[in-house]
């Protein structure tokens, strides 16, 4: 049983390193002429397996407590998503920030005298039983210091040119910190979609169809929404008239593809529209638009006050609907290289007081400019 149980704890070790190690490169390696470097297809798939079972194990509505961060789409521009990451706060504390730091770019630690007294003393597996040591105490440490928590929208790929790495580095926070990152499914987290727009095309180009596949896996098992609190529900795209109660939800077994019609389908497609009162077909070509009688008549269905949604492109990141009954929020700023439009966070606070973070980038073509990034105050 001792043996079982030490095999265990050093597969655990591997994997933690593992991940460590792509958290550490996407943070302090990456660069737009590096992208190619930092990983083979092998890692990328493995890491893709192993987040998917993590993610099946949620529900396919996931039920969340404020304090939390809110974003929407990313669109493959990853550049941005550190920029905002740098702005409003890493899902990781600064202590471990410095560890990743250290340890990917392998910076040596100043000594501090008695710690150079010591290291004189001790013999080679002394040192090594050390460094061990401080590793435990910078887990310790961070434990109390703080940390953003975020619940993405969906629509991490497509469009941008480093959907990978977006999707690669949230994937990998949440194997090491499944309560800080959570991420649900947009319309184009779909092989129908994501095959025509972008993604098939970076995948294919850079590695391989068989990594495209792995990705494609783990899409098919992301949640769909998820309520805050009990007061607000998040979806990708928007209501459903066909949601009647988040019991529902239990019907779907996943993996799944996301279906032409019903509620999954509006959950990922649907738009809200102030020129109409219920519902009316989309000229998407999928689901609905809905206007402020029918967003009403689903709040108050399901006991909610509020919508957070992403799917469309805002001028100023974010845009209210319905006398603040609905928010949406979209994070992909100059979007596509032809919009003016800025990046939102959205804050929801302890007491479910919401407030807003925009992200404007100081240089709109950053090909070869990854690291000047441009912070804006909070508003």
């Amino acid at each position: 049983m001792a043996n079982n149980e030490k095999i265990i704890s050093e597969d655990q070790k591997k994997v933690r390193g593992f991940v460590q190690r792509i958290i550490g490169k996407l943070m302090f390696k990456w660069s737009h002429t590096q992208s190619m470097e930092l990983f083979c297809a092998a890692e990328l798939a493995e890491l893709c397996l192993r987040a998917r079972e993590l993610i099946w194990t949620e529900p396919i509505c996931l039920k969340l407590e404020a304090p939390i961060c809110v974003m929407g789409d990313i669109h493959g521009q990853f550049d941005d998503l550190l920029g905002m990451f740098d702005l409003n706060g890493w899902p990781l504390t600064e202590t471990e920030i410095q560890w990743f730091k250290e340890n990917t770019l392998k910076i040596k630690k100043p000594q501090s005298k008695s710690e150079q007294k010591s290291t004189q003393q001790d013999s080679n597996p002394g040192q090594q039983q050390q460094q061990q040591k401080s590793i435990v105490g910078m887990e310790n440490r961070s434990e109390k210091e703080e940390h953003k928590r975020y619940l993405f929208l969906g629509d991490y790929v497509d469009r941008g040119q480093y959907s990978m790495e977006v999707v690669t580095l949230l994937i990998a926070i949440k194997m090491l910190y499944p309560d800080r990152i959570y991420m649900l499914r947009g319309n184009h987290e779909s092989r129908s979609v994501n095959c025509h727009y972008g993604f098939w095309r970076e995948v294919t180009a850079r590695y391989d169809q068989n990594l495209y596949d792995c990705y494609q896996n783990l899409f098919n098992v992301l949640p769909f929404c998820a309520v805050i609190q009990n007061s607000i529900i998040c979806m990708h795209g928007g209501i459903s008239e066909q949601l009647k109660n988040l019991n529902q939800f239990t019907v779907f077994k996943r993996p799944l593809e996301i279906p032409d019609v019903g509620v999954l389908a509006d959950l990922t497609w649907a738009d809200p529209d102030p020129t109409i009162k219920l519902y009316k077909p989309s000229s998407r070509g999928a689901s609905y638009v809905f206007g402020s009688q029918a967003l009403r008549q689903f709040l108050k269905k399901l006991n909610l006050q509020m919508v957070i949604r992403a799917h469309q492109v805002v001028e100023d990141g974010y845009e209210f609907f319905d006398e603040k009954r609905l928010v949406t929020i979209f994070s992909a700023p100059n979007y596509c290289g032809q919009n003016d439009n800025t990046a939102a966070i959205l804050r929801i606070d302890k007491k479910l007081r919401i407030s807003i973070v925009v992200y404007r980038p100081e240089i709109r073509d950053r090909k070869f400019r990854k690291d000047k990034r441009k912070k804006s105050p909070s508003r």
